[in-house]
């Protein structure tokens, strides 16, 4: 009895283990199509945003096109020295001409006013509410097309506030007319008399915005009923609309509270570029994606309910957590009538097959396993992101970990361009290195730096190759990513600490001696230089820099009463200062260093002739950087003062270091510290040396 309690115990807490785990697949799903959806959103947004700004640089090409008009030019020109304040029915030809040619732009590319009534005749004169007009540097109107409002008010201010040499855009205001009024403007330069170029005149364009701009918000093939995107723009403390809802609004008739609580359109004005989750303008439960405009105050929302946005996912997951309880629970129901009939003997021969059964399984399964990883892991085995790019910068290959970078399925890949990839910044700097790849076919290696989503530094080194393509398919571009980011901020972390590290044992080693304060410092810096002389590698200059600075680590371990001792020591005495110098190196061997900066300071002691301690090493045996160490420790204890010796000068100093060459120095160590102090200007820098302590008195009979 106490066995079928177990075993029904044990199927019950099996059955409710599977269920929660139901659940958390069930989570995982929503997740995962709420990430899909932000993709596809994404990809809508970055598309109406390169329509919108497709628009608005046609429009500024239409100004441009005027404004480098040769006969343009040469007219306002020859008006501006007629004299630009005649009457309009007294105006040359040269004005007429003008004002033609505004009129045919208008018309052509749409820069017209709207007529008074759709039925009136074609000659009717129009609302003065759109038009090209033709300024002189003071605002003056030179020459305008037919519907053109007059220079004033909100216009004029505009003119002044645009400075004369640069483009200026007038931002949506309500016109005289049904429409939005959208301004633009653009210098013309032209040559004075003195060949020097100059603003002669600015081109001032007004349109009316309608269907033609409104349509960029729209995005072809989308059929979802509630997917919308719009342009928003902050007015003081409000919100406002600029473009036609759903709900019927105009644009510009809508404004909303900027401290709407968990309004999408205010998260969307302070963080653009980023993923939201709120409410709409209509109070409903929506998700939004938008993108801040270039060169404008606009910001693009493309926005869908949230019930429309996961009505199929929903759908699905309630159908997958149906069938997946369902299975659940002929499962156990299944277990349930097993192990009543294994108690049969004929479910004992029905247990024998099943085992059998699942071996096979098993074996299959296996088989199965083994292929497939294989083929993971001769796909997607690499750390680094690595795709395939054509010449006009889309993905024709990505591996997994592009996928994940880029949080774009793998399967979807394919086709997307580099910018949808990797976002604007990152996807930019990629396009122009790959471009100049096809251009040259030369690889090029980059190391490049961006801002992730929460202004932390990333570091990024790339590899971009030209691959050698057949039958004049288009060429592509092997681009390989490697993230540095943890690596850098792990270097720069260890760098510190090791500095603070050794600043803290000079630090207590200068407290022991107060004869060698400074001594550290000064050696490490004629170290360095010895090294740069030498022509050593920058690791090894940073290594004869530590070592320098703890080259007296050993004394920590020697009596203070022996280091302030004024008079000779004895040999005891020295014996002990030796060996504790000795064993210096030992305090720090568990210390990682990037350089042998230990090994270093074991042989600081060792002599180029051999007679050296601890290990009587001589000549290239001697590391390069424990003979520059060696050479700056006693060419700074020689300038420095000690309780049985006044300081050294320069010139003895340097004497001294000439009678140890090819004994205890080595000679290209000393001629190097020579070089800089002669002829590189190392006295001059290194005088402090010196005044520190006084002017030099004969030295006694001591010696370093």
């Amino acid at each position: 009895m106490k066995k079928q309690i177990y075993a029904v115990a044990t199927l019950i807490a099996t059955m409710l283990v599977a269920f929660y785990g139901i659940l958390l697949l069930d989570s995982s799903e929503r997740d995962r199509d709420i990430q899909n959806l932000q993709s596809q959103m994404s990809l809508v947004v970055d598309s109406r945003a390169e329509a919108l700004n497709d628009w608005l640089q046609a429009q500024y090409a239409v100004l441009g096109a005027l404004a480098d008009n040769a006969s343009l030019q040469l007219y306002v020109t020859v008006i501006g020295m007629s004299g630009a304040n005649q009457p309009l029915e007294e105006d040359p030809a040269e004005r007429d001409y003008l004002r033609n040619l505004l009129n045919a732009k208008a018309e052509q590319f749409g820069f017209l006013p709207e007529r008074i009534a759709a039925k009136l005749p074609a000659n009717t004169r129009p609302l003065d509410t759109a038009g090209l007009a033709l300024l002189d540097p003071t605002g003056g109107v030179i020459a305008s097309s037919d519907g053109m409002p007059p220079i004033e008010g909100r216009l004029k201010t505009f003119l002044d506030d645009t400075p004369l040499t640069e483009h200026g855009l007038l931002d949506l205001f309500p016109g005289r007319g049904t429409h939005p009024t959208l301004g633009f403007l653009a210098p013309v330069f032209g040559e004075t008399e003195e060949g020097k170029t100059q603003v002669i005149a600015r081109v001032l364009g007004l349109r009316q915005v309608d269907e033609r701009f409104f349509g960029a918000m729209k995005q072809p093939g989308l059929t979802a009923k509630t997917a919308e995107s719009y342009l928003i723009r902050r007015d003081g403390n409000r919100i406002q609309y600029l473009t036609p809802l759903h709900d019927g609004s105009e644009p510009l008739s809508k404004t909303l509270a900027i401290n709407s609580e968990r309004l999408v359109d205010v998260a969307a004005l302070s963080e653009p570029g980023r993923f939201h989750e709120g409410l709409d303008y209509a109070a409903n439960a929506c998700f939004a994606v938008s993108r801040q405009i270039l060169d404008t105050p606009w910001t693009l929302v493309h926005k869908i309910d949230r019930s429309e946005a996961l009505a199929q996912s929903d759908a699905d997951r309630t159908t997958l957590f149906s069938v997946l309880s369902l299975v659940l629970v002929l499962f156990g129901a299944g277990l349930i009538v097993a192990w009543r009939y294994s108690t049969s003997l004929r479910a004992e021969e029905a247990t024998r097959e099943a085992e059998r059964l699942a071996q096979r399984y098993k074996e299959s399964s296996e088989r199965f396993e083994s292929i497939s990883r294989f083929l993971d892991i001769v796909t997607d085995a690499q750390p680094h992101a690595i795709f395939v790019t054509t010449s006009d910068n889309t993905l024709s290959f990505g591996n997994e970990r592009i996928a994940e970078i880029s949080e774009i399925p793998k399967r979807e890949l394919e086709g997307r361009s580099l910018i949808g990839l990797l976002g604007q910044e990152r996807g930019s700097a990629y396009n122009a290195i790959n471009q100049q790849v096809l251009a040259t076919g030369r690889p090029i290696r980059e190391t490049s730096r961006f801002a992730d989503q929460n202004g932390q530094e990333q570091v990024w080194r790339s590899f971009h190759c030209l691959l050698e393509t057949q039958d004049g398919a288009q060429p592509r571009v092997l681009t390989t990513i490697e993230d540095l980011t943890d690596l850098m901020r792990e270097r720069a972390r260890r760098e510190r600490n090791t500095r603070q590290l050794i600043e803290t044992l000079v630090g207590l080693v200068d407290e022991r001696d107060p004869d060698s304060a400074h001594q550290s410092r000064y050696a490490a810096q004629v170290a360095r230089k010895i090294a740069e002389e030498m022509g050593l590698e920058r690791p090894l200059i940073e290594t004869a820099d530590q070592a320098a600075r703890l080259a007296n680590i050993g004394k920590v371990r020697i009596p203070r009463a022996l280091l302030t001792k004024d008079e000779s020591l004895s040999e005891d005495e020295l014996r002990i200062v030796r060996q504790s110098l000795d064993e210096g190196p030992n305090l720090l061997k568990e210390i990682e260093f990037d350089g042998p900066v230990v090994e270093t300071l074991r042989q600081i002691n060792e002599r180029i002739d051999g007679a050296g301690r601890p290990h009587g090493l001589k000549e290239d045996a001697i590391l390069p950087t424990a003979q520059a160490v060696a050479v700056a420790n006693c060419f700074v204890a020689l300038l420095s003062p000690r309780a049985f010796r006044d300081p050294k000068s320069f010139d003895e100093a340097e004497a001294i270091l000439m009678q140890d060459i090819d004994r205890r120095f080595d000679r290209r160590a000393v001629f190097s510290l020579l070089n800089y102090l002669n002829n590189k200007g190392g006295k001059e820098t290194w005088a402090e040396m010196t005044r520190l302590h006084g002017t030099p008195r004969p030295s006694s009979s001591r010696d370093t």
